[in-house]
């Protein structure tokens, strides 16, 4: 009795052994929606901003050409933006004087992925001419994201606009503070 007892209990050991080393802890994720997608394309979005705070020039919104990729194309990307391509963009659009010398560049990206969104605003601060213009420089320049949208905007301080006003606007737009810089 004693044989058979020993038997079956060194079965019922095996088995739950058996038992608890088949699970493996499998990893709980909660379903996040932590992706923000902006709504807008971003001349409306750009045109949203100089509503909240208007420019004193007159100016305009142009979409840039992502297909564009000759010479001319790439350049007025770089330009732009201060990206050598735009590798990984969806949209992009700039707000700027029509004539003069002004400094003043308000331009928005839209990013394939967002989780480029900061490598992207990285690359367009350490890219962009602040002296795009030639004669005149703008000395006042951020370049913040949420979400899915860049945004860099550079302004010479003796305008009498800032760019933290235009942060701030952008701010407003996208209905959060909760920036990539």
């Amino acid at each position: 009795m004693k044989k058979i007892f020993a038997m079956l209990l060194a079965v019922v050991m095996m088995f739950s052994l058996v038992a608890c080393g088949g699970k493996t802890a499998e990893p709980t994720t909660a379903p996040t929606d932590a992706t923000v997608k902006v709504e807008g394309t971003m001349e409306e979005l750009l045109n949203k901003v100089v509503e909240i705070n208007p420019v004193e020039f007159m100016g305009g919104t142009m979409p840039i050409d992502l297909t564009d990729t000759s010479e001319d194309g790439l350049w007025n990307i770089k330009y732009n933006t201060g990206l050598d391509s735009a590798e990984g963009l969806t949209d992009i659009a700039v707000y700027e004087p029509m004539m003069g010398s002004i400094p003043f560049s308000l331009v928005m990206v839209r990013v394939a992925d967002e989780a480029n969104a900061e490598t992207v605003a990285e690359a367009m601060k350490a890219g962009i001419d602040t002296r795009k213009w030639i004669c005149v420089e703008a000395d006042d320049l951020q370049v913040v994201g949420y979400g899915d949208v860049v945004m860099l905007i550079m302004v010479g301080s003796d305008t009498g606009m800032t760019a933290q006003s235009y942060v701030d606007a952008f701010a407003q737009v996208m209905g959060s503070t909760d920036f990539v810089k």
